[in-house]
């Protein structure tokens, strides 16, 4: 677990591949395609964290919920993935002062 905190994924699967006693092989080998697959992916959150930025989503999750959760989970209502995607989209465009511009430059078009 050490060594994939820091990002270092080949040795981790080295670790893996020689020094782990395997009772589920079939789940060792899905961990394993795993760490290949996405290697390139995986953050040292070590550094990360020296550095000072943050290593969670808990931030994003809370900017999620109040933003989109919030309007969403009204009494009564019922959302379906597009409209709740579509829903996202424009609230996202709104905060980030574009709402103006998306909406009539579109209809100049």
């Amino acid at each position: 677990m050490h060594l994939l905190w820091q990002g270092k994924v080949k040795e981790s699967v080295i670790y893996l591949k020689t020094q782990v006693t395997v009772r589920n092989s079939t789940k060792h080998q899905e961990l394993l395609t795993y760490l290949d697959k996405h290697q390139a992916e995986i953050i040292d959150y070590d550094r990360r964290k020296q550095a000072g930025k943050p290593i969670g989503s808990g931030r994003m999750e809370k900017a999620v919920d109040q933003v989109i959760g919030h309007r969403q989970k009204r009494k009564g209502m019922s959302w379906r993935p597009r409209g709740s995607r579509a829903l996202a989209l424009l609230k996202v465009l709104e905060l980030n002062g574009g709402w103006h511009d998306f909406w009539f430059s579109s209809t100049t078009n």
